[in-house]
């Protein structure tokens, strides 16, 4: 399914179109800024107006266009624009000013240092247990334990400075009125502020290759194959598919849907993107909140429209139910009418051909009384006919 929030431009078509207005212009036209819209055309290496062209355009110089460069072999030859999500928007902003309010300068307040002083409880708590021997380490040579402690996923060599980084933005967080905790059945460290939960890791990036067997591993498979058929009870060296290797890139990552997710850069540490980290966490907080709202309202909206269709259907059954009723109570009251015409047709007959007889009196009474049992007008009970159907006997 197409994201209705992205659009596939073509170079050649985001060239002239740069070149026939300002780029606030067009970013504006697909809903990104006018700074994402100059990466992108650098990366597809369109060449931009200089600054001071749309001045001397406006003023009526009729200026050239840079040529639009031919792109080496197997360059992308479009792009795909993001619009800006205007809830993300609107939650940054509200994030902002959460933290505005707090009266803090996050890029002075938060400072990661080199060593753990009073670290905070849930950090103290994952430095002990991770640094055990047993038990938490997995078959990338990562220690975790989340069910127990914070959730991160490191190697040994970069345990103290994944503690360090989370020490400094839990003591922060806290600030923000957020609250840590670890939910030992889903297996995840959680950031709650007012209600709201968003998973939080802090996991270190490894690269996968494939396995090349030792000397001593392929010595081993080679006394397998010398000595099984005398040995059946002899097991198979395994070696493992793959060798993992820790990278020391350490990722930050917050949320499924939404989610936000930091990487250390060549340039760029984690330690030095703190206050962007902070501030991106609580904006995640408050989308997920206007999220949570949305669906909310949304699955609100939806039941009542469930509700409503459920009473108009109702309602329909009921009144076709009320009508069927009163055709079948019309139709009664014309037979019964038709049976009293039939009767009175009847009685006169008999008296006529052959006088008044009390046989022919209990006829007619029983006659008329099923007149009156048809009749919808008449509230007469029938000793037989309304009384339930007998049952068949069994044979036992």
């Amino acid at each position: 399914m197409a994201n209705p929030n992205q659009t596939v431009v073509d170079r050649q078509k985001l060239y002239e179109e740069v070149w026939a207005d300002p780029v606030v212009i067009v970013a504006k036209r697909y809903g990104i800024s006018d700074v994402g819209l100059a990466k992108i055309c650098k990366k597809l290496s369109i060449p931009l107006p200089t600054r001071g062209y749309w001045a001397k355009v406006k003023a009526g110089r009729i200026m050239k266009k840079m040529p639009l460069p031919k792109l080496k072999e197997n360059s992308p030859q479009d792009a795909v624009l993001s619009k800006v999500d205007p809830v993300r928007k609107a939650a940054e902003t509200v994030a902002k000013q959460k933290i505005i309010s707090h009266g803090e300068d996050l890029e002075k307040a938060i400072t990661v240092p080199t060593e753990l002083v009073d670290p905070h409880p849930l950090v103290k708590a994952a430095g002990k247990r991770l640094k055990q021997r047993e038990g938490v380490s997995d078959e990338k040579g990562l220690r975790a334990a989340p069910a127990e402690v914070l959730h991160l996923q490191v190697s040994s060599s970069s345990l103290d400075r994944a503690l360090l980084i989370a020490d400094s933005l839990l003591k922060q967080l806290e600030k923000q009125s957020v609250t840590i905790r670890i939910d030992a059945q889903r297996k995840e460290t959680l950031l709650d502020l007012d209600g709201t939960v968003v998973s939080f890791s802090i996991t270190e990036r490894v690269e996968r290759t494939t396995h090349v067997d030792t000397p001593a591993e392929r010595r081993a498979k080679e006394r397998y194959r010398s000595r099984s058929m005398l040995d059946v009870a002899m097991p198979y060296p395994h070696t493992p598919g793959y060798d993992y290797r820790p990278t020391g890139i350490l990722t930050i990552s917050a949320g499924r849907w939404p989610s936000r997710n930091w990487n250390d850069t060549s340039r760029t540490p984690l330690e030095k993107r703190m206050a962007e980290i902070v501030t991106g966490l609580i904006a995640l907080i408050e989308e997920t909140r206007a999220k949570e709202a949305e669906e909310a309202r949304q699955k609100e909206a939806r039941r009542l429209r469930e509700e409503r269709y459920a009473y108009l259907v109702q309602r329909r059954e009921n009144e076709l139910a009320r009508f069927k009723k009163l055709e079948t109570d019309a139709i009664n009251w014309e037979r019964a009418a038709r049976l009293r015409g039939y009767i009175a047709a009847r009685e006169q007959k008999l008296i006529t051909d052959m006088g008044a007889r009390p046989e022919h009196a209990d006829w007619i009474a029983w006659a008329l009384a099923k007149a009156d049992w048809l009749d919808p007008m008449m509230q007469v009970c029938d000793t037989i006919l309304d009384a339930p159907e007998p049952k068949r006997p069994g044979y036992y």
